[in-house]
């Protein structure tokens, strides 16, 4: 067995055992795509909105979640055109206007369905093609604004593996109780593999993280 899978089977082994669990740490302060509505989405995107940064973090978690979807059809093209996240966003925008009252992750369930480009530029900072396992784990521990960075990638790496199983299973929900187990194998095996994209490491985490008891 070479290093890298004995690595994500330890990973495997570690998230199975936590989804199987009744109860774990509640993360009610962080975004959930799962129960962020679109009410809430198309408020928090009107003008002089309170709540625009909720709006951003719904957008970066279609993101995530998209690319994880088709990474898992083997259909993801991460394109260096910013009008593909434009479009994105206008049907997140346009879907959630019509049903104020599903979440976000209904609607980014719909969305997949299409096949769609990726932007690379996941958000302002986080560019796919270039943000590596070894800048993730500097970010960690670095400036406010730098971990800031990471927690938002965070985001983003916990909508991918959502999305990633949703291509095999549509109605499969994971419980930000679960984040933490995710997230942290990510940065765990990001450390480990500092030369591997963060598209790239989370993509394999996904794909090894086995969900149930």
């Amino acid at each position: 067995m070479s290093a890298i899978k004995k690595i994500l089977s330890g990973v495997a082994l570690a998230a199975s055992m936590v989804l199987g669990a009744t109860a774990a740490q509640a993360q009610g302060a962080e975004f959930d795509g799962t129960s962020f509505t679109c009410l809430q989405f198309t408020s928090s995107i009107a003008d002089n909105s309170s709540t625009k940064a909720q709006g951003g973090l719904a957008k970066t978690w279609v993101m995530g979640y998209l690319a994880g979807y088709y990474k898992a059809a083997n259909t993801l093209q991460v394109v260096d055109d910013a009008k593909a996240g434009e479009a994105i966003a206008s049907a997140l925008a346009a879907k959630c206007k019509e049903a104020p009252q599903v979440s976000v992750w209904a609607v980014a369930k719909f969305l997949a369905e299409t096949p769609r480009k990726v932007p690379k530029m996941a958000t302002e900072t986080m560019d796919l093609n270039a943000y590596t396992c070894a800048g993730h784990t500097a970010a960690k521990s670095g400036s406010a604004s730098e971990m800031m960075r990471s927690d938002v990638a965070d985001l983003w790496a916990f909508s991918f593996i959502q999305g990633f199983k949703n291509f095999t299973d549509k109605d499969m929900v994971i419980t930000m109780d679960n984040k933490p187990v995710l997230t942290g194998a990510v940065s765990r095996n990001c450390a480990k593999m500092a030369d591997k994209t963060f598209l790239e490491l989370t993509g394999m985490v996904a794909q090894a993280v086995k969900l149930g008891g």
